[in-house]
């Protein structure tokens, strides 16, 4: 048996998320098509699978699938198509909520005063899947099949039942498909665990599977930082962090020789580093690392086949 491995990448956007998040800081706005392509080709040629969030308003200024506000279309455009043909195929697309901002106020059109992950906190179950049918309706409009919901933050930690519910009934809703899945829990350090059912209507046949990512962010620290030297040597910290040259330590080799999962996660904004492409260069060297020292003892898998190792009986009414 091969230890399935998977690379989770959150904020994907055309935009870096990190310019709207952290207005106190310097951050470049666009991220170019180059680096999304480059991305993908370096996805494809290691065998890469996981998932990739695409964020249906980012920050706030538009939707995917009408227009967003200071962005050329033609930028828009050339991101969805590089989205759709090239990293839907290896990757499992999810919204991460709406904007991973500002909630949104869908009688209004306007956005709310709160952040969503607080929004979420006291939403009610019918509200948080009309919240997420429209993060899919957009996604859908856009080119693109959703096959489950990143979570901006912890959003939906404090009230998880209904937001599972949310997220089950949301996609069935638009997708008309009852296994769902969702990322939530960051479980880094200690003790880590194999994705769970956490809801089902056993009538209507919906089955809904928590997958917790199994890793830290390595390429967290490539943003801010001061020179570009100072970006890449944070990167190759993070990969340390993960599996070391020699494969002896690190998280991957805690996970591995204990039978777990080798599920990674990493940032848009991380991987672009202020558009030094720090972490990219670092995600090369990790899935080096990877290669060389697991081998054929690990393959690739997209979170939706992780989710569905939750179900052994196959019940999943997909």
């Amino acid at each position: 048996m091969r230890l399935p491995v998977s690379l989770i990448v959150d904020d994907g956007a055309c935009v870096n998320p990190a310019y709207w998040l952290h207005p106190e800081q310097i951050h470049k706005f666009i991220i170019p098509n180059k680096f999304t392509n480059t991305f993908a080709v370096l996805c494809r040629r290691y065998g890469v699978k996981g998932k990739f969030s695409v964020l249906p308003m980012p920050s706030g200024p538009g939707r995917l699938d009408v227009h967003l506000n200071y962005v050329p279309q033609r930028h828009l455009t050339g991101f969805l198509k590089i989205v759709r043909g090239q990293i839907a195929p290896r990757f499992d697309i999810t919204p991460e909520l709406l904007t991973h901002q500002a909630a949104y106020n869908l009688k209004k059109n306007s956005p709310f005063h709160i952040y969503e992950d607080e929004w979420v906190k006291h939403a009610s179950m019918p509200e948080i899947t009309d919240y997420l049918s429209l993060a899919f309706r957009i996604l859908r409009n856009a080119g693109l099949t959703a096959t489950g919901v990143t979570s901006p933050w912890d959003a939906g930690i404090h009230n998880e039942n209904a937001y599972a519910e949310a997220v089950g009934r949301a996609y069935y809703r638009v997708f008309r498909r009852k296994f769902a899945w969702y990322f939530l829990h960051c479980l880094g350090k200690g003790k880590p665990r194999r994705p769970w059912i956490s809801w089902r209507d056993r009538r209507q046949r919906l089955t809904v599977v928590s997958v917790p990512v199994l890793t830290d962010d390595p390429f967290w620290g490539t943003m801010c930082q001061p020179t570009e030297a100072l970006a890449r040597r944070a990167a190759l910290r993070g990969v340390d962090m993960l599996i070391t040259r020699n494969g002896r330590q690190g998280r991957l080799r805690e996970l591995f020789d204990r039978g777990y999962p080798l599920i990674m996660l990493t940032h848009w904004q991380s991987l672009f580093a202020e558009g030094r492409n720090a972490g990219l260069d670092g995600l090369e060297e990790l899935l080096v690392r990877i290669e060389r020292i697991f081998g054929d003892r690990v393959e690739w898998a997209t979170l939706s086949e992780m989710a569905r190792s939750a179900v052994p009986d196959g019940k999943t009414c997909a």
